[in-house]
């Protein structure tokens, strides 16, 4: 029997020492991608000029009642010095982008001094991916200093914005740039050069370049240089109608942003009083932390011990999300030459495919332990998780928003972003942008929670309060992220939907409350890249 006893416990030690080495290798790859975001421009940048773009284009709306809603709400929206807060915006990506290319610069120096006759080769291939990051940087610089300099002209800039179109003739390194700047300097300083035989091609070489509000300008000079009365005609009534249904847009972004925010801090405002008036009314008898953490300091009684934990995360979270299944694909697909509706196939099989991986992996882990104990992985549909899920996601709003202020003052503009965002935001195909929806605001809700606040949160009260083990899963939810300017906001979500649970006891609040959050995100970005 002590044979059997040796023999057991040198196993345990053995899978343990198993587990921790395989833990140190699993965690290399997400540790150098976490960090390989510091350099990457986070997709707040592009968001913000999306916006941008819609209230440039509902600025050409003129309602015949200005006191009607909606005439307001553009009033209220767009402001009166508009085209200076979108050359400062504009400015501000510029300013990103050039910081990008800076830190892309140092990198690449980096790389090529250590470089050896060893890993030369991958590191030629980095080197010259790092050389493929920094042109498509600097042809986006292009982009912005031309409309940079369209948004001087339209206020009455003119000297400034032809310095603006000739330093991206002297130093862009584009040949399109170089182009699409000396015809913007004919079209301003040279207007009787245009004739109708130039005309035509100008025009092509304008609706190829720009877009919306940017097209629209350089198109209306044209057309007025050119005495087109017909095409000039055509166009603004275009532009009325594009700009009305920009202020529609807008309304659907911004209003239901106000009221949403407005009953989140009404909410915290609400349950700090109520905490207040416990605290006032229980004085002398209990302290604030006590009362504060009375409904918070409940823990689960888990059967298993540190070793399952990692074992679950370690194999059927990280090993599986970044090694087998990107090794598997990777030998079948090469995801940059997909389509938008491609990808977004792809990133739905491959997400529900990992989650049925970590969900059996899980299952295996804990199989012995069956049956749990009490609260264990619960739906409890009497537990008012509607009501907590919703308010949840009030909450949770005005929190997460002022994080990511502070968190702005740090990252400035880089840190990376979910790169879904980047490609919703951009698409246009509607079975690939259901994928996507499908992908974030159903299955990422249902396995992340299942995972993290249904297994993680209660696993972690065996060795800490429950509090901290709502702090240390919603740390551990915004790091899997692998994003780093995201780590601070999903880790304040991640502090909410362990909050909300551990009140419910119910998975089915956070799911709704992360299926909202996602949700929202997505629309909102749908709406912005429709509207431009």
């Amino acid at each position: 029997m002590s044979l059997d006893r040796q023999e057991l416990s040198s196993f345990s030690s053995l899978r343990r020492i198993l587990l921790i080495v395989l833990t140190a290798l699993v965690l290399i790859k997400p540790i150098f991608s976490l960090f390989d975001t510091l350099d990457r421009p986070q997709i707040q940048g592009k968001f913000e000029l999306y916006q941008t773009n819609i209230v440039l284009v509902a600025s050409e709306w003129k309602p015949t009642d200005e006191a009607d809603a909606l005439g307001a709400l553009q009033k209220s929206i767009v402001g009166t010095d508009f085209l200076k807060s979108a050359t400062q915006q504009y400015q501000t990506a510029r300013k990103s982008d050039v910081q990008a290319i800076d830190k892309l610069n140092a990198s690449l120096a980096d790389l090529a001094n250590s470089a050896t006759d060893v890993n030369r080769k991958s590191q030629q291939l980095e080197i010259d991916l790092t050389n493929k990051t920094i042109a498509a940087a600097k042809l986006e610089i292009d982009k912005i200093d031309l409309r940079i300099g369209i948004l001087q002209a339209a206020r009455a800039q003119s000297a400034e914005a032809l310095q603006t179109w000739q330093k991206v003739g002297s130093h862009s390194q584009s040949a399109t740039s170089k182009h699409v700047a000396a015809s913007l300097i004919a079209i301003w300083e040279q207007p009787s050069s245009i004739d109708l035989n130039t005309a035509p091609q100008l025009e092509a070489e304008v609706t190829t370049n720009f877009d919306g509000w940017f097209r629209d300008r350089v198109l209306e000079k044209l057309y007025t240089d050119l005495g087109d009365r017909q095409k000039l005609a055509q166009l603004n009534l275009a532009a009325e109608i594009k700009a009305k249904n920009a202020v529609i847009n807008l309304a659907l972004i911004t209003i239901p942003r106000i009221f949403i925010g407005l009953s989140g801090v009404g909410l915290i405002v609400f349950f700090t009083v109520r905490f207040a008036i416990g605290l006032f009314q229980q004085r002398g008898e209990r302290s604030a932390s006590e009362i504060l953490l009375e409904k918070l300091d409940t823990p689960w009684s888990a059967p298993w011990n540190w070793e399952t934990v990692l074992q679950v995360f370690m194999v059927g979270f990280f090993f599986v999300g970044q090694f087998v299944l990107p090794t598997l694909f990777g030998a079948l697909i090469d995801p940059a030459t997909l389509t938008t509706r491609q990808q977004g196939l792809y990133v739905f099989a491959s997400y529900v495919l990992m989650a049925i991986l970590a969900l059996g992996i899980l299952y295996l882990s804990i199989k012995s332990y069956l049956p749990l104990p009490a609260d264990w992985f619960e739906f409890n549909w009497k537990s008012h998780w509607l009501l907590w899920g919703i308010g949840g996601y009030l909450v949770a709003t005005p929190i997460v928003v002022i994080v990511s202020l502070l968190n702005d003052k740090i990252w400035h503009g880089q840190g990376g972003s979910n790169p879904i965002l980047q490609i919703v935001l951009q698409g246009r195909d509607s079975i690939a942008l259901w994928l996507f929806f499908a992908t974030a605001a159903v299955a990422a809700p249902l396995f992340e929670e299942f995972l993290f606040r249904g297994f993680l949160l209660p696993s972690l009260t065996r060795y800490m309060p429950t509090w901290g083990a709502i702090c240390l899963s919603g740390l551990l939810f915004g790091v899997a992220h692998l994003s780093l300017s995201e780590i601070l906001p999903l880790t304040s979500l991640g502090i909410i939907l362990g909050i909300v649970y551990v009140r419910t006891r119910s998975l089915l609040a956070p799911m709704l409350l992360h299926s909202l959050w996602n949700s929202s995100t997505l629309v909102s970005l749908y709406i912005l890249g429709s509207g431009n």
